[in-house]
C-alpha cells in the first residue's frame, strides 16, 4: 500500500501542472493579468512550470491551425518526401550496381538541395527547421565515400584502357562534385585551382597506388605455394631436375608479366593525365609534378624488380643457359621502358656478371676438388692404377706434330686438349672440369665479367700448383706403403706435365673462350711460324734423306755393275779356255791320226 501511495503521489505531482494549464486554457475569464496568481502557485510545482507558460485558447487554436495546415502541405508533398528520403539508399544500390553515372547525377542533386535548402538560411532556428534535407544530404556524402572507394577497388583489377579511363572519370566527377560543395558555402574564401590541383595530385596517387596493388597481385612468388601448386600442374610425377627447370620457367615467366604490367601502368598514366594540365594555365608546375611522381613510382617498381630478380636468381638459377634467358628477357623489359624514358639496362650487369663467375668458378673448384681427392685416396690405399692411362700412338703423334692446315680454324675455337694427358687421368678429369666451364661461358658471355674470371683462372693455377706440390710432397714422404715408385713416379710425372702442357692449353683456351682476337691472332701467328719452321726441317731432312739414298742406291747400282763385269770377264776367260782346250784336243786327234 505505501508503495502504490508513492505511485500515486508521483502521478499527480507530474500531472498537476498539465491540468493545470488545460484548466487556464479552457477557461475564458483568464487572462496575462492572472499571472500573480500562478506565481504563487508555482513555488512548489520547480522551474519547468516558468519555461512552459500557459496560453489563451485562442493563441493555442491559431497555433494548432498552423502546424495542421503545415502538415497538409506536407501531406501534399508526400511523394516528393518519399523520393527525396530514398536518394541515399538509391544511390547506395548504384554504387553496388557499378551505375557510376546514376550515382554520380544523385550526388549532384544532394548539392542542388544543399544550395536550395541549406545555404540560404541565415539562423539557427531555420536550419533546425531542414533537418530532413540535412540528414539526406550527409547519408549522401557518406555514399560518395563509397563511391570513391569502389571505384578505387575497380583500378585494382585488370581493367582495359577505356575501362580505366571510364572509372578516372567518374572519379574526376566525384571531385567536381566536392569542388561544388566547397564552392556552395557562403562566407568561407576557398582557392579553387588550388584545391583542385590537390585532388587531382591525390587522384593520381591513389591510381598509381591501385594499380601498383594490380602489378603485385599478378607475380608468383618463386617458392610460395602458388609457385608450388603452378608446378605441380605442370609436370605431374616428374622428377626432381624438372623441378628447377620449372622454377626457371616461373622466372621468365614473372619478367614477361612483369614488364608487361609495368608498361601497361605507364601508358596508361600517361594517356590518361598527360594533358590533365595545359602548359598555357598557371598550373604549369602540377604538371611537372605529375611527371615526377610517375617517375619516382617508375624507379621504385625498377628497383623493387631488381631486387626480386636478384634473389630469383641467386636461389633457382644454376645454369648459364637460363641465366642467359632472364638476361635476354631483363634486356627487353629495359629496352621497353626506355620508350617512357626509364631504361635501366646498365643496372643489369652488376646483378648477372658476379652470378656468371660463380657458376664457372663452381665448374672449375669442383675439378680441382676432384682431382685432389682422387690424388688423396690413391695415396691413403697405397694404389696407383688409377693415375695411369694408356697413352695411343695417334696421341704421341699429336703431341708433338702440328697440323698447318688447321691452324686457322684452331684459332678461332677452343684448340683440342693434349692427348698426352691421356695417360694422367686425374689431370685430363680436372682439364674436362676446366673446358666444361668454358662451354658454359660461352653460353653467356658477358665483357664486364672478364676481370673477374681472369683473376679466378690465376687463382686456379695457383691452387692447382700447390695441390700438385703438396702431393709430391706427401709421395716423396718415407713409409709411403703399397706402390709408392709409381706414386711418386705418378705425382712428378703430373707436375711436369702441368707445368709443360696443361697451363699453356689453359691460357690459351681461356683467351679463345673470351674472344680475344689479338691474343688468338697472335698464337695463331706463332703457331704459323713454328709449323713452317718443322716444316721446313722436316723438307731440309727429307731432301737429305733422298740424297743419301740416291747415293746409296747409285753406289749398289756401281757395284752391281762391276760385279756384272767382272762376272763377264770370267765368263769369257772360262770360253776362251775351253775353246782353247777344244783345239789342243783337235789338235792332238790330228796328230795321232
Amino acid at each position: 500500500q505505501s508503495a502504490l501511495k508513492e505511485l500515486l503521489q508521483e502521478i499527480h505531482v507530474n500531472t498537476k501542472p498539465s491540468v493545470k494549464r488545460v484548466g487556464r486554457a479552457l477557461d475564458p475569464n483568464y487572462g496575462e493579468g492572472n499571472n500573480d496568481d500562478e506565481e504563487e502557485d508555482s513555488e512548489g510545482e520547480g522551474e519547468q512550470e516558468e519555461e512552459h507558460l500557459t496560453q489563451p485558447a485562442s493563441t493555442l487554436l491559431a497555433d494548432l491551425a498552423e502546424k495542421h495546415r503545415l502538415r497538409r502541405r506536407t501531406l501534399m508533398q508526400h511523394s516528393s518526401l518519399l523520393e527525396l528520403l530514398e536518394l541515399p539508399s538509391l544511390m547506395d544500390a548504384c554504387v553496388r550496381s557499378s551505375l557510376y553515372e546514376d550515382a554520380l547525377s544523385i550526388a549532384g542533386f544532394a548539392n542542388t538541395l544543399e544550395r536550395r535548402h541549406l545555404m540560404e538560411s541565415v539562423s539557427e532556428k531555420e536550419e533546425q527547421k531542414q533537418t530532413v534535407v540535412v540528414g539526406v544530404v550527409s547519408e549522401i556524402r557518406r555514399r560518395e565515400a563509397d563511391l570513391r572507394r569502389m571505384l578505387i577497388h575497380r583500378l585494382r583489377g585488370d581493367v582495359t584502357m577505356p575501362q580505366c579511363l571510364e572509372v578516372v572519370t567518374a572519379l574526376r566527377r566525384l571531385n567536381g562534385v566536392e569542388l561544388e560543395r566547397r564552392n556552395n558555402k557562403s562566407g568561407e574564401q576557398h582557392d579553387l585551382e588550388g584545391v583542385h590541383a590537390a585532388m587531382e595530385m591525390r587522384l593520381q596517387v591513389d591510381f598509381l597506388e591501385a594499380r601498383d596493388a594490380w602489378l603485385e597481385g599478378g607475380i608468383t612468388k618463386i617458392g610460395s605455394a602458388q609457385a608450388a601448386a603452378v608446378a605441380a600442374a605442370s609436370d605431374k610425377g616428374g622428377a626432381s631436375s624438372s623441378r628447377t627447370s620449372a622454377q626457371a620457367e616461373q622466372i621468365l615467366d614473372g619478367i614477361e608479366r612483369y614488364r608487361t604490367r609495368c608498361f601497361e601502368i605507364v601508358t596508361q598514366f600517361l594517356a590518361i593525365f598527360r594533358g590533365s594540365f595545359a602548359p598555357s594555365t598557371s598550373s604549369s608546375n602540377n604538371q611537372d609534378h605529375s611527371y615526377s611522381l610517375l617517375s619516382m613510382w617508375t624507379a621504385r617498381r625498377v628497383q623493387t624488380f631488381l631486387t626480386s630478380l636478384n634473389t630469383n636468381l641467386i636461389s633457382h638459377v644454376h645454369d648459364t643457359a637460363t641465366l642467359r634467358d632472364a638476361l635476354d628477357a631483363s634486356s627487353f623489359f629495359a629496352s621497353s621502358m626506355g620508350r617512357v624514358g626509364a631504361d635501366f639496362q646498365s643496372q643489369l650487369a652488376p646483378i648477372f656478371e658476379p652470378l656468371l663467375t660463380k657458376m664457372i668458378v663452381g665448374y672449375w673448384s669442383d675439378g680441382l676438388n676432384g682431382m685432389s681427392e682422387t690424388l688423396k685416396a690413391c695415396r691413403d690405399a697405397g694404389i696407383a692404377g688409377p693415375l695411369f692411362g694408356t697413352e695411343t700412338s695417334s696421341s704421341k703423334d699429336n703431341s708433338d706434330g702440328i697440323n698447318v692446315d688447321d691452324v686457322d680454324v684452331q684459332s678461332s675455337r677452343t684448340p683440342h686438349p693434349p692427348r698426352s694427358l691421356l695417360a694422367l687421368p686425374p689431370l685430363a678429369r680436372f682439364l674436362n672440369s676446366y673446358l666444361t666451364g668454358l662451354n658454359e661461358l660461352r653460353r653467356c658471355l658477358l665483357p664486364g665479367a672478364f676481370p673477374s674470371i681472369r683473376l679466378a683462372h690465376n687463382k686456379l693455377i695457383a691452387d692447382t700448383k700447390m695441390a700438385l706440390q703438396a702431393n709430391e710432397r706427401a709421395a716423396l714422404t718415407p713409409g709411403l706403403r703399397g706402390e709408392a715408385t709409381k706414386l711418386r713416379e705418378a705425382a712428378a710425372k703430373m707436375k711436369a706435365e702441368f707445368d709443360k702442357c696443361v697451363e699453356p692449353y689453359m691460357k690459351n683456351s681461356l683467351e679463345v673462350a673470351l674472344g680475344s682476337f689479338d691474343y688468338a691472332v697472335a698464337e695463331a701467328d706463332k703457331v704459323r711460324v713454328e709449323a713452317e719452321k718443322k716444316a721446313a726441317v722436316s723438307r731440309v731432312e727429307a731432301e737429305e734423306r733422298a740424297k743419301a739414298e740416291a747415293e746409296e742406291l747409285a753406289a749398289k747400282l756401281k757395284a752391281e755393275e762391276q760385279t756384272a763385269a767382272a762376272e763377264a770377264a770370267i765368263e769369257k776367260v772360262k770360253v776362251e779356255e775351253q775353246d782353247n782346250s777344244k783345239e789342243e784336243m783337235e789338235a792332238a786327234d790330228l796328230q795321232s791320226d
